[in-house]
């Protein structure tokens, strides 16, 4: 299969995936597969950085997005006792002003993007990864590694907060055993 024609297949599938996955943030009634959700969706967009040749953002998006948010949401819903059984409802969805206002908003996205000039720039021959990589690695190693160690604390600093043991003195009006 000739690389241009798979390269289109690839951006359309993972353009699609990336709306099935907001669809599921957007419209699903528990909380964790809205998480999973909105990791397939920014896996997806990840997918699309890489399929344009953007490297750089692809592997921020997977670093920052998805090892970072979604792991961060992850640990606040699978930490909170029982909140992946809850089914939330959105009280304030109103079928009256959201259909007329998307619809008017995919107009307006579909007018701007046929009227939009696009210009296709020749695949670059440098890449801002290695100088990036070079210079996290020398110049800014020791603040690099402290943000690291940082980040570290501050997630276990979490996790002591969220499993400490629960005094029986300090249970509020109504949990009784």
């Amino acid at each position: 299969m000739h690389w241009e024609v798979l390269r289109t297949v690839l951006f359309y599938l993972f353009a699609l995936s990336a709306l099935a996955g907001g669809l599921i943030v957007a419209f699903h009634r528990n909380l964790t597969w809205s998480v999973m959700g909105l990791m397939g969706a920014l896996l997806s967009v990840a997918g699309l950085f890489g399929v344009i040749n953007a490297d750089f953002l692809a592997i921020v998006e997977l670093v920052v997005y998805v090892g970072g948010v979604v792991i961060l949401f992850l640990f606040a819903v699978f930490l909170t006792g029982k909140i992946d059984r809850i089914d939330l409802t959105n009280k304030s969805f109103n079928r009256l002003w959201a259909i007329p206002a998307a619809i008017l908003t995919l107009t307006v996205l579909v007018y701007a993007g046929l009227r939009a000039p696009f210009h296709t720039v020749p695949n670059a021959t440098s890449s801002i990864v290695r100088p990036l990589g070079n210079a996290l690695l020398t110049h800014y190693l020791l603040p690099f590694e402290v943000i690291s160690v940082v980040l570290m604390v501050v997630l276990l600093g979490a996790l002591l907060i969220a499993k400490r043991e629960v005094d029986p003195k300090e249970k509020g009006p109504g949990e009784h055993e």
